[in-house]
Formats: structure tokens, sequence, C-alpha cells
């Protein structure tokens, strides 16, 4: 009988080079690992370091869009972040689609999953911060520490290089060795920082705290990778200098031949064995299938997509799986004895950050200077007709900031992931409520000379923020759809999930950082399991 040759076999198999994958990939490397993903690229690519030299050069295709994709939102109602309308960007969310539907049963929301290499990173804002005990006990339902993640934090940030400071937000955003000098920050958000230095003493009633950002963006050089030049380019480039994505440690991996890597395959399904995980990859170049074994599957391919495969591998895919986000409420504030100054040409869109101090639940509050977007994404949102506008912005960006307030979010049993008859992926997030603490942000942003009025105030929709979790949470007895706290599936030996499904809730600050800390303790765990 002719005996069929062997198939790859592999001590880990990662799914995802996004940041849970990476994460995952660095504590596997050299261990017989294999990192498969689709790994797509740009199609076009910004040829410009700064914003102000696109803007000089008036190269109407490199800004815009072969066919002015960038200006998108003036025609059209759609909620596509202006992140992925850029020809550089686009492809980052080009991967499994998935809806979001509103109280109304209406789509608030059309995106997809994302096949790029370094995942979703390739647009994110760069902001990263530790989860501390307090965050995980105001939250009440996490199984683990924040001690836990502690050593893989300091890892990671060892590895990425953090720019911050030690100030009145240090504590909040978790203790960071060896930090980096904070970025440069805009005159408008200086000033702000000055007010609230000078006052914040005098004013015991003010419970608002600010600070630097911290941010994964090198302000000198940091283990042989130039610093960021603050060119104004986020919005256009997904390969800034000095701006550190996941794509930066897979392709670092490779370079130096620490793990194997399948790029160009997707996953199609996987099957449990006693001594083994079968996985069926498909070829997107050649159109073929290919099989592989592994001694542990480790899915990070992102929410919408692991929930996706475990429902299908699991032959329920009616099942309906909780599904959490933290889409932000947005607020511009107006600084008067800024407006008519002089516009920076070099910025970093994230300038400070802030909380509301001595409540249970602590929110987040980033604040932005709005100079990297293209006026077209600002015009539509101020109330005046289009000439008129375009000569108030000039006078007007020099003293505005826009606050993205972030709260804690956990699961509520009306908001679900599930697939539709189609096998796609539609989420449903009717429980939206306001953003309750407005006015003690108003009031407080009042006392340093920035203002705002509620009516400005606007609801992100569900899914626009991009911080997706909760769908297979960690737990420490798992029950149908959940996780060990060694990321194994509840049924399972030896698969596990990685990425932020297993986060049971989200604390008002950014995920990414604790997203692949955790992931690298489940690649750790799975090491030490002894089979």
């Amino acid at each position: 009988m002719h005996r069929k040759r062997d198939m790859d076999l592999f001590n880990y198999i990662v799914i995802g080079s996004g940041p849970a994958g990476v994460a995952a990939a660095r504590q596997l490397e050299m261990s017989g690992t294999c990192v498969v993903d689709i790994g797509e690229e740009p199609s076009q690519s910004f040829p410009y370091t700064t914003l102000q030299d696109a803007l000089k050069s008036g190269d109407i295709s490199a800004l815009l869009g072969n066919q002015w994709e960038m200006l998108a939102n003036l025609v059209t109602v759609e909620n596509l972040h202006a992140k992925l309308r850029a020809a550089d960007l686009r492809h980052v969310a080009n991967g499994e689609m998935f809806r979001v539907y509103d109280e109304n049963n209406a789509t608030v929301l059309k995106a997809a999953g994302s096949y790029a290499a370094g995942g979703m990173s390739n647009a994110w804002g760069a902001q990263l911060f530790r989860y501390n005990q307090q965050d995980l006990d105001e939250m009440g339902n996490w199984p683990i520490d924040a001690s836990e993640l502690d050593p893989y934090y300091a890892d990671l940030e060892e590895h990425i290089g953090i720019s911050g400071t030690d100030d009145d937000m240090y504590d909040f955003l978790g203790h960071c060795k060896n930090l980096l000098p904070p970025s440069p920050i805009v005159p408008s958000a200086r000033y702000l920082l000055s007010q609230y230095e000078h006052k914040k003493n005098k004013l015991r009633k003010v419970k608002l705290r600010i600070g630097r950002a911290r941010l994964a963006v090198l302000t000198k050089s940091y283990r042989g990778y130039a610093s960021n030049q603050f060119g104004e380019t986020e919005f256009f480039s997904a390969s800034q200098e000095g701006i550190y994505t996941a794509r930066r440690t897979l392709d670092e991996l490779l370079a130096n031949e620490k793990i194997t890597y399948l790029g160009q395959h997707k996953l199609l399904e996987y099957r449990e064995l006693p001594q083994y995980v079968e996985v069926v990859l498909h070829n997107c170049k050649s159109m073929t299938k290919r099989v592989l074994r592994t001694k542990h599957l480790l899915l990070g391919c992102g929410v919408t997509q692991t929930s996706k495969l475990v429902l299908m591998n699991q032959n329920e895919p009616t099942r309906t799986l909780p599904f959490i986000d933290h889409p932000p409420t947005l607020v511009p504030f107006f600084l008067p004895s800024m407006f008519g100054s002089k516009l920076p040409v070099r910025s970093f869109p994230v300038q400070l950050v802030a909380t509301l101090n001595d409540i249970d639940k602590r929110d987040m509050i980033s604040f932005y200077y709005p100079g990297g977007l293209l006026w077209s994404d600002l015009i539509a949102e101020v109330p005046f007709p289009m000439n008129i506008s375009l000569q108030f912005l000039k006078n007007l960006l020099g003293g505005m900031l826009v606050a993205q307030i972030w709260e804690p979010s956990k699961p509520s049993t009306k908001n679900f992931i599930r697939l539709n008859d189609k096998q796609e992926v539609d989420i449903f997030y009717p429980d939206r409520p306001p953003y309750a603490r407005l006015s003690q942000v108003l009031a407080a942003m009042r006392t340093f000379g920035a203002y705002s009025v509620s009516n400005l105030a606007s609801m992100s929709p569900p899914g626009w923020g991009f911080h997706y979790a909760a769908s297979l949470p960690m737990r420490a007895n798992p029950q149908a759809y959940e996780t060990h706290i060694d990321g194994r599936l509840w049924n399972s030996k030896r698969i596990r999930i990685i990425d932020g499904c297993t986060l049971p809730s989200l604390p008002a600050k950014n995920h990414s950082l604790s997203l692949m800390a955790n992931s690298a303790r489940i690649a750790d765990e799975a090491k030490k399991c002894g089979y």
C-alpha cells in the first residue's frame, strides 16, 4: 500500500500576524513555530515623509486616491474611519466582512477584519498602556491579577520603545521603566497642560487629571530604529519611521530566522486529535489546499474572525457570543486664547491623556490635534457654508483639541456576535448608552480655559472603536464558549485563543498592550504545559 508523505509538523502554529500573533511568536521563537496569515501589502504607497510636502506637491492621487476616496465622507453616510480610506491603508481592513447593527437593527458600520501583515496595528493610534490591578478590580470579572501580566508588559515595552513621562497620569497609565522622552505637543495642548499645572492644586473639587500621552513612537533612535519625524502622515501611511506596528516584530523574527512564515495562506478549518491538531490552509496564490499538523494551535485572527472559526469548528454557526467594543464619545474643545495662532506643521495626533479621578470606574480621555487630517474631514463638522468654513478653520484649528472619551465596557446580553445565513459575521450592539459624565468633563475643562457644549458631542457608532473583546472570555472554570486561563478553549487540550476574544471586559484604557501581554503569557503557558 502506498504511504503518503508525512505532512508538515510544527510544535506551534500561530494564526495571524497582528499584535497578538507576533507577541505569541516572540515567546515561541526558535521552538518550531510557524506563523500563518494572508499578509496583504498596500497596493500604493504614500511617497512623502510629511503631509506638508504632499500638499506642496499638489499630488492629488497621493492625497485623495485615484478615485478621490479620501473625500468619501462628503458624499456617503458610511462610517468609514479616516485612517482606512487612504490608498496606503485601505488594505489594512481588507479582510472578512462584518456588519454592526444598532437598537433599530439598522446598519451603523460595515467593515472588515484585517488580512494585512501586522494586522490592524498598521492603522492604530500607537497608545500602549498597562492595565493595573485597580483597572481589573473595577471591572471585577478578570480571573488573573495584573501582576501576572507585569513581566510581559516590561518585556514588550523594552522591545517596542515607549515614549512618555512620569507625571499625574503615570500611575493611571501603569508603571513603565525607561520611558523615552515624550512626543512634542502643539501650542494648544501646551497651553491646556500649563493651565492644568497652574491651577490643579488650587481647585480641589476638579477631579480631572491630565498628563502626557504614552505612545509607541520613538522620540529618539532606539534599538537601531530611527526616531519619528512627526510629519503628520498617520492618516496616509502604514509605514512611518519610528512608529511601532506588529509588522516590525514580524520582520525581525523573519530576518533572524526565528520562525517559519506562511504568507498568502488562510486557515479554513482545524481538527483536534489526541496527539496533534490538523490544520487545513488555503493557498491564496496557487488556490490549493495545504494540510499541516501542530502540537498547539494558537488563534489570533482578531475577534470577529476567531469567533467565526470557533463557531464553524463547533458546528454551531447560529449560536450567539458576547461582544464588546469601546465606541468613543467625541467632543471638540476650543481654547479661545489660542485662536488665530500659527498652525504647527509637525505633530502627532495624540497630544494629551486624561481621566476623571476618584470615581468608581475611571474613564480614559485622549486629546487629539486634528492637524494631520485633510480639511475635507473637518469641514463637514463646521455648521457654516463651505467657503466660510474654510476661512473659519484657518483661525479655529490653532485653538482646537478633540477629546476622545473611552468608557469601561462589560458584556451585555443585548450585545452579541453571530453568523448570518451566508456565514458572514453580524454584530448587534443596541446597548450603547450616552456618556453619563459629559457635564463633569465640560465643567472641569472650562476651569482650564477649554470650552465646549454637550450638543457638539457625538457618539461613535458601535464597532468604530475597533477595541473588540469578550466573545470567548477566559474564566477560572470555563463553560461552553469560554477559555481557560491558559487560553485553551473550554473543551480543548491543544487549541488556544490569544487575541481580544479572551479579555472578559475592557477597562477604559486602550487594550492593545494588554492584549499583547496576555497573548505572550498564554504562549508561555503553552510552552510549559508538557505535551
